[in-house]
């Protein structure tokens, strides 16, 4: 399956256990006699089998558990290279930091989450209806990204971007629905930063990165410091073929293009898992925590309160199967049997015409911006099409899933919603993504 657009905030906010009749076979482990061993011998088997390259750290009660870093090539020059020093972009995780930017100016007065945005940018259309507190819980309305194409994005001033904003129409009443909208914290950085009168990473800089210690931790834009000495290199497979992506795209936005380590995102952790940010920032599952990534890179950041162990990991091949590492991570640290990955081979079957005609349609998917995927039938076999262009020819697992190649980890499903009518499942990266047909 050729490369879809990577979906980062989906691993913040849902997981699912997948369908393990479909899942790749993998064998149950006993928990041994450390939670080092454990984690290192998980690991370990994720990397032996290319489904993980980069750095991870586990800390319990103050106590490292794992500081370990993973590179699926051998030979030190490769464009996989990580080490303990390796500085990579956190993308998303830059949400959490400013929700704890939000906790900051809240103590002192400058904002509160019930404030409405027209409050703070007063020609916003639909201001008076949508607050603070819906940009960060993600209520807004707002769609995940802009509607159109705009060239060269990555130069755009953060006002010339809010510009652009304020064309979008809202999907939804604010406060109705949820849905993930990087265009809503694009706004939470452009206001924090007319609140302070200096650039939202700045703030950052000044509120948390030099009292934390951060030394390795920067900005690519809007900060004058200048520490980045050992950037990786990012990866994903282009028609089975690994390719490096560059750091900067030029569809990208510049307001918080922020790069860590996974010592110094520790740091950040360990500061927000205590008040006053704790009890703001903590999540339904008791943990605070925050997924980013971009085409070629994902990474993590995470304090489990009712389990006490924190969890920075970041991988610069995104091929991963990122909801299964944190699930096993999560089984591992409570002392439950995980299961160690076992290498994907999935068997093709032959499936009636009949059948296949019953999936034959167009799929909105919500959480890909409403895209549309679309599936047709074409000699006897079911075709996925994405922005109306062929993707890829899927092969029968069975009569109700589909897969590109025999070692995918990625999946198609088409679940039955009533006796003539079937929903799409797209089982990506151990998530459950949900597509309503729409004829």
């Amino acid at each position: 399956m050729k490369q879809l657009t990577v979906l980062m905030f989906l691993l913040v906010f849902i997981f699912l256990g997948c369908d393990t009749s479909n899942s790749p076979q993998e064998a149950t482990l006993a928990v041994r006699s450390s939670l080092a061993e454990n984690l290192e011998i998980y690991f370990e088997r994720l990397s032996s089998l290319k489904k993980f390259n980069g750095g991870v750290l586990v800390q319990q009660n103050g106590k490292r558990i794992l500081y370990e870093v993973y590179n699926m090539d051998e030979d030190p020059a490769s464009s996989l290279e990580v080490n303990k020093k390796s500085q990579f972009d956190i993308h998303s995780i830059s949400k959490l930091m400013a929700q704890a930017a939000i906790v900051k100016l809240e103590e002192n007065q400058l904002i509160s989450r019930s404030d409405y945005l027209n409050q703070h940018l007063p020609d916003f259309p639909h201001g008076a209806i949508i607050t603070i507190e819906d940009l960060i819980e993600n209520r807004s309305g707002l769609p995940r990204g802009f509607s159109k194409t705009y060239p060269n994005l990555i130069d755009k001033s953060p006002a010339e971007l809010v510009e652009l904003i304020k064309k979008e129409p809202l999907l939804f009443k604010p406060g109705s629905e949820t849905l993930y909208s990087n265009l809503g914290y694009e706004l939470l950085y452009f206001i924090i930063a007319q609140i302070t009168k200096k650039p939202f990473v700045q703030y950052l800089e000044e509120a948390f990165f030099q009292p934390l210690q951060m030394k390795n931790t920067g900005a690519h834009f809007h900060l004058s410091k200048n520490n980045l000495r050992q950037l990786v290199k990012n990866h994903e497979l282009d028609h089975e073929e690994l390719a490096v992506v560059p750091n900067i795209q030029k569809e990208g936005k510049n307001q918080a293009k922020i790069y860590s380590t996974i010592e110094d995102l520790l740091k950040f952790i360990d500061h927000v898992k205590q008040e006053p940010y704790r009890s703001i920032l903590k999540n339904k599952s008791e943990e605070i925590a925050w997924s980013g990534g971009g085409d070629g890179i994902l990474s993590h950041a995470k304090a489990s309160l009712k389990s006490d162990y924190e969890l920075v990991f970041f991988s610069n091949y995104d091929e991963i199967p990122f909801g299964k590492i944190l699930e096993t991570v999560e089984r591992i640290m409570t002392n439950q049997s995980f299961n160690l990955p076992e290498p994907i081979n999935r068997k093709s079957v032959p499936i009636e015409t009949s059948i296949l005609e019953k999936y034959v349609g167009q799929y909105k998917v919500k959480e890909f911006n409403n895209d549309i995927f679309e599936y047709r039938l074409e000699d006897g076999k079911l075709v996925f099409y994405q922005h109306g262009q062929r993707n890829s020819v899927l092969n029968a697992a069975n009569d109700s899933s589909f897969f590109d190649q025999p070692d995918a980890e990625d999946y198609f499903e088409f679940r039955k919603v009533n006796p003539t009518e079937y929903k799409l499942i797209f089982h990506y990266k151990q998530l459950e993504i949900e597509g309503k047909k729409i004829k």
